[in-house]
């Protein structure tokens, strides 16, 4: 199978300096891959710091520039979270092609050992979606990137009814920021958690799908983080939201998910944005929501 690599988007986007640093472990200490070739998808450059040796950090690319990053864990047999970066250079093209392009098969990473991910059996009678984390949408201006969101990297277990609905309004809406404020904007999307158990099937189902050794954990909780720097000598603008693995509620009450972006910390001990100048409230101005009387959380 042949590697994806990528065409992008605007140059300054990807001007960042890729001073990746990994925290607890270099990068080098983490396996296979690196995100030195990703640092455009990143706010300020750096990936967030891994928090285990179990992470392949993978940098999907057509050419020398860079398309989606993704954190898999070898452990979970998921990715454990992906970043990319839309533009409103290329919106038009990606409403233009949205729905039109052929949708090809999942398959497997051949950047991942086969054993450390699921195949397209996994998910065979499972009572799972095989769901994106890069939105295949959002890669929709190109056939080569739409196709790159369709390998077992990018893919976790995921009810279809939240895949369609909440989850699903959540990637519209984010593209309708990137094209109403004219302006690029990072993405972060990811799991934590497993699913012991679906109530509502006869079956006992999780944490794992699948056969061994491809048996990929399904997730319980998912989360998104937007990222905006309207100013470039000012502060970074978030909005983040956590849904459950069962929301089943329609596109539109994604806005019930949204939450504070120190929740998405504490819950996955992840800082996606150290270091940086981030507003420390929710504009709802800007984001035309509110935060919730009850914020979005999952645990």
């Amino acid at each position: 199978m042949k590697r994806i690599l990528f065409v992008c988007c605007v140059a300054s986007v990807f001007a960042f300096s890729p001073a990746l640093k990994a925290g607890g472990f270099e990068a080098n200490d983490l396996g296979a891959g690196t995100f030195t070739a990703c640092a455009g998808m990143f706010p300020g450059g750096v990936a967030p710091a891994p928090r285990s040796k179990t992470v392949q950090d993978i940098c999907k690319q057509r050419g020398a520039q860079a398309l989606f990053a993704i954190r898999y864990d070898t452990a979970r047999k998921t990715p454990n979270w992906a970043a990319h970066v839309l533009t409103p250079q290329r919106m038009a093209q990606i409403t233009a092609n949205s729905g039109a392009m052929k949708r090809p098969k999942f398959t497997p990473d051949d950047q991942i050992p086969p054993d450390d991910q699921a195949i397209d059996k996994s998910y065979v009678k499972s009572g799972y979606a095989r769901g994106h984390i890069v939105p295949a949408n959002d890669m929709s201006w190109d056939k080569a990137a739409y196709d790159a969101t369709f390998h077992f990297s990018n893919v976790v277990p995921q009810k279809q009814t939240f895949n369609a609905g909440a989850w699903l309004g959540a990637e519209y809406a984010f593209r309708k920021y990137v094209a109403s404020k004219n302006t690029p904007m990072w993405i972060f999307s990811g799991v934590y958690g497993a699913v012991e158990d679906d109530p509502a099937t006869p079956v006992k189902e999780g944490p794992t799908i699948g056969s061994t050794p491809n048996t990929p954990i399904a997730p319980k909780c998912f989360y998104k983080i937007i990222v905006a720097q309207p100013d470039p000598n000012g502060p970074y603008k978030v909005l983040a939201s956590i849904f459950d693995w069962d929301d089943y509620a329609k596109r539109a009450t994604w806005v019930n998910a949204i939450t504070t972006l120190k929740t998405v910390k504490s819950r996955t001990g992840i800082d996606f944005l150290k270091g940086l100048n981030v507003e420390n409230t929710h504009d709802s101005a800007y984001w035309n929501h509110d935060m919730p009387d009850t914020p979005g959380d999952c645990q």
